[in-house]
């Protein structure tokens, strides 16, 4: 199991999950400003257009999915080598 991309896999899985609970905070300290919404897209959508914050929002996601499947790889190749080994 090589190290390096162990920890990037926790580095990336981290900052994405800092970065989406950072712009969900942002997402509620906006929402009581909000003049209105309509009903299709939401509040959440909404705010998400007037803050621009679809780019960290949308990053934030694929940073998760990107240290989570670099993790669940890792982990197969843990768990190939214990088999292996046996």
């Amino acid at each position: 199991m090589n190290k390096n991309f162990l920890v990037s896999g926790y580095v990336l899985f981290l900052s994405g999950l800092v970065l989406f609970g950072l712009m969900h905070v942002a997402i509620a300290l906006y929402v009581p400003h909000l003049g209105g919404w309509g009903d299709p897209p939401g509040k959440f959508v909404t705010v998400l257009n007037e803050i621009m914050g679809w780019v960290p929002y949308v990053l934030s996601v694929i940073l998760m999915i990107v240290g989570a499947g670099i993790l669940l790889d890792q982990m197969n190749k843990w768990i190939e080598q214990k088999e292996n080994q046996q």
